[in-house]
């Protein structure tokens, strides 16, 4: 019996070098493939019970095939097709690849799936196939439910983007021209913000860093301050690829000269369309110096700010210049005026020149005389 189908099969596939078009002769090449390595694929020996179905259904299969319109290529159009919508999946869960048939006839025939192979676009070889119950290939597809033309994606991958060929023989024909997209995207995880540096001087230089991974496709990564100042531009940011294809995104900050007032600082990770997925908020040891004298006095303290400390000694300085300058021109004048007081010095030297009691004696008199009068002069 298993001389006689294979006899069968090869009998098939000779046959259809008759068929009048090159679609005719793929569409019943698929159905005697597909029934040769199906039925003949079994190591043990078939039950003839068995076989005798599997031959009535292959005839049967090949009848339909041959007389669906299409092989006569009586109608330029399809009496059906597939439809599929572009899949959105997120790497990790089930995506559902949304197909359905478009009938091209009248009535309410139903339609059902014999089989249906999926292929990589520019791939020769099925990803995926199946009869049935009977799946092969990747086993993370399978369809939605019997005689659904809709699939299901399991543990979605990124490299499982692309476009694919959708092929589907059915009880009123076989449809080519299904084809769908399937995209993958995965939200990268919560950032880690972090520092080489210890501790950071205040207006010195300072490094911050934002780590973010596990997302695809690539976003981006802000920096805010705690004013909600962007500093994005003066950060760069570095993507670099895993062997699972997801990304990893790592931003550094840059300070030239860092203010403690800045603090603390915000990372907002943001995917490919700029959705926020995620922020963490920093806060580097920034050390503040001594800024202040403090000095004890009148039972209490005054801080003399040192930024004030620099005004006040110029302006100090200018003060103390300005009365030294005032001073000396005091004396300038004063040395000018002296020559005028040498007539009266001569008068009192001559005054002392005379006795006391004479002096005494013109004092004390009531009316001084003109004599004492000179003399005190």
């Amino acid at each position: 019996m298993a001389a006689c189908l294979r006899n069968t099969m090869n009998w098939l596939q000779e046959l259809v070098l008759c068929l009048p078009t090159p679609a005719s002769f793929n569409r019943v090449l698929l159905t005697c493939t597909f029934y040769k390595s199906t039925l003949l694929s079994k190591s043990s020996p078939p039950d003839p019970q068995a076989v005798s179905g599997n031959m009535a259904s292959a005839v049967l299969l090949f009848l339909t095939v041959m007389l669906s319109p299409v092989c006569f290529g009586a109608p330029t159009k399809s009496l059906i097709s597939v439809e599929c919508q572009p899949a959105f999946g997120v790497a990790g869960q089930t995506t559902k690849i949304s197909c359905s048939f478009k009938k091209n006839f009248e009535g309410n025939q139903d339609i059902f799936i014999i089989v249906g192979t999926v292929k990589r676009r520019g791939q020769t070889d099925p990803v995926f196939w199946f009869k049935n119950d009977v799946m092969n290939g990747d086993d993370r597809f399978k369809p939605a439910s019997k005689n659904d033309p809709s699939l299901l994606l399991t543990d979605a991958a990124v490299s499982d983007g692309g476009q694919y060929d959708y092929t589907v023989l059915t009880n009123r024909g076989i449809i080519e021209d299904g084809t769908f997209r399937i995209s993958v995207t995965a939200k990268y995880s919560k950032p880690i913000m972090s520092s080489l540096q210890k501790e950071v001087e205040d207006g010195g230089t300072a490094d911050l860093y934002c780590n973010s991974s596990g997302g695809y496709p690539a976003g981006a990564i802000h920096w805010f301050d705690s004013t909600n100042t962007n500093w994005t531009m003066s950060a760069t940011l570095e993507v670099t690829e895993r062997k699972d294809q997801l990304l990893e995104m790592s931003s550094k900050l840059t300070f030239t000269s860092i203010d403690s007032s800045w603090a603390p600082f915000r990372c907002v990770v943001l995917n490919s369309k700029f959705v926020k997925e995620g922020e963490e908020t920093f806060q580097p040891n920034i050390k503040v110096p001594d800024r202040s004298d403090t000095r004890s006095g009148g039972g209490g303290e005054f801080r003399l700010e040192t930024k004030y400390v620099a005004p006040i000694v110029v302006i100090g300085s200018l003060i103390v210049g300005l009365l030294l300058v005032l001073l000396l021109r005091g004396r300038c004048k004063n040395q000018a005026r002296r020559p005028s007081a040498v007539p009266i010095l001569s008068d009192f030297r001559d005054a002392e020149s005379g006795t006391a009691e004479d002096v005494t004696r013109a004092l004390t008199e009531k009316k001084p005389t003109e004599e004492a009068t000179e003399m005190m002069r």
